[in-house]
């Protein structure tokens, strides 16, 4: 008897889809790496403000939190009200997110010298572009792409690994462009013009390679919608109030959201101080920083790199259940932490660059493993939205989670930025060298590892304690997937 051959699913994404979300994911990479790893570092060592640096650097990024406050939800608002035209509903909105970002991230680092010695200019210059990158990473939220790509969520999480294999790569390329900017240096006698030169270069080839993969993804399923029913800024407060997942999912979110940032926004001042600087005269030896930043780079490339790998083999060992398995890797996100910390107190960390490297290691494969049932979990509360209210509002759905993340990498450059205030902290832009107050860094080693280390390991416990409490089961997800099969229209569409 012939064996019946296994149907073939109309849900299944193939090559084009997967690389196509891949490419399109490059220049929002690469723009949040600038962004979390080397403005910072621009602005206070490098652009030759002095203490104005860290100081404009820090209230900037804290006063944008609080315009994306209302930004955001007008932005989900936006989104939600797009019509279905020939590039779909989301889709147009993540080409304006390419254009957005590139141009920001490139003026945010070309910093002309002419405004240099004018605060008002300079502070004009730097919140205009800010916004104008602010604005474009708010329009990128590849979980509306994805979930309107596919309504099978196996299918969705083999669009979750592409981009985030490929957003490590450029992690890894992004801190290790501080090898790149001394021999650019060593070129143009200026790393504030290496910078410059670097973001310029590395955002508009990103920018090439989004566009390219923009064409070749495709929206297919759009819930059908009354055309009586048109979104109101108001619905987002309405979900506010009744969409419990959406709030659990939000306060578990604003403590275990700092674990990432916070192990991306310190270390290269540890690195830097710890092993690379004589702490007697303030000389950092650059070329052994650049060394060791691409050492670091690494044990969080692989770790994310095999985390995300191994995420498939642990839910399946979890039998699917994204909650189980989050509170898993929340649990091995903290002791990462904890282990780092006692490393410090102990004083191993300061002996060896090694304990550095292995303590990071560690926890940023926890964080590797946690981003397909994290991600998953946010597509399952756009869904709920639908399931429970018939209407489809998910960019309103993610705008609390969006301004969550932006705000959590904000305020963790700001308590980084806050601690140098507060030593005096001042580098000499043209050399590298710190010329600040020598006697205060053993303080800022010790506070940068309780910012990476201490503090991530209790937020992750209570992380714990609240998202222990989602109502969403096995047999709800079952049941949410099969009404928004049988409410929903598939377009063709471009």
């Amino acid at each position: 008897m012939a064996k019946t051959p296994k149907a073939k699913n109309p849900e299944a994404v193939g090559f084009r889809e997967i690389f196509g979300s891949t490419a399109l994911s490059t220049n929002n990479g690469l723009a949040a790496v600038f962004m979390s790893a080397m403005f910072m570092t621009f602005m206070t060592d490098y652009a030759g403000l002095g203490k104005m640096g860290a100081t404009l650097a820090t209230v900037l990024l804290l006063a944008a939190r609080i315009i994306d406050a209302v930004d955001d939800p007008i932005q989900g608002f936006i989104m939600d009200s797009g019509k279905v035209g020939k590039h779909g509903k989301y889709k147009p909105f993540f080409l304006i997110s390419i254009i957005m970002t590139t141009i920001g991230v490139i003026a945010l680092h070309a910093l002309p010298d002419s405004i240099t010695g004018l605060p008002v200019l300079v502070t004009v210059w730097v919140i205009f572009f800010y916004l104008v990158y602010d604005i474009g990473m708010s329009f990128y939220n590849q979980n509306l792409l994805f979930r309107t790509m596919t309504n099978d969520p196996e299918e969705r999480s083999k669009l979750l690994i592409g981009p985030r294999l490929w957003v490590m790569v450029l992690g890894m390329l992004g801190s290790g462009m501080a090898a790149i900017a001394v021999t650019i240096q060593a070129a143009t006698g200026s790393f504030k013009t290496a910078y410059m030169l670097l973001a310029l270069g590395a955002m508009l080839i990103s920018c090439t390679i989004s566009v390219i993969g923009w064409f070749m993804v495709k929206e297919k399923h759009v819930v059908e919608q009354d055309p009586e029913d048109r979104v109101k800024i108001t619905d987002f407060f309405d979900l506010i109030r009744t969409n419990k997942p959406m709030m659990l999912s939000f306060f578990k979110n604003i403590f275990t959201g700092f674990i990432w940032t916070f192990l991306f926004a310190a270390p290269v001042y540890y690195v830097k101080y710890a092993y690379c600087a004589d702490l007697t005269t303030g000389e950092v030896n650059m070329e052994y920083f650049a060394l060791l930043s691409m050492i670091v780079s690494l044990m969080m490339l692989f770790p994310l790199l095999f985390g995300t790998i191994a995420a498939t083999p642990v839910l399946k060992a979890f039998k699917g259940d994204f909650l189980k398995m989050h509170i898993f890797d929340l649990g091995m996100q903290g002791a990462s932490g904890l282990l780092m910390f006692l490393l410090q107190v102990t004083g191993l960390l300061r002996k060896s660059p090694v304990f550095f490297f292995v303590a990071m290691f560690l926890m940023a494969f926890a964080v590797g493993i946690d981003f397909v049932p994290g991600s998953n979990l946010g597509m399952e509360i756009m869904d709920y939205t639908i399931y429970k209210t018939g209407k489809d509002r998910s960019a309103l759905t993610g705008v609390l989670d969006n301004f969550l993340m932006k705000a959590q990498s904000a305020v963790s450059s700001a308590v980084v930025g806050g601690i140098l205030i507060a030593i005096g902290y001042q580098v000499d832009s043209v050399t590298g060298n710190y010329i600040g107050d020598l006697a205060k860094m053993p303080t800022l080693l010790t506070w940068m590892i309780v910012i990476i280390g201490l503090i991530p390991a209790i937020l992750a416990v209570i992380g714990i304690l609240i998202i222990r409490k989602y109502p969403i089961d096995q047999k709800m997800r079952l049941d949410i997937r099969e009404y928004i099969s049988t409410h929903q229209t598939k377009r063709e569409i471009d």
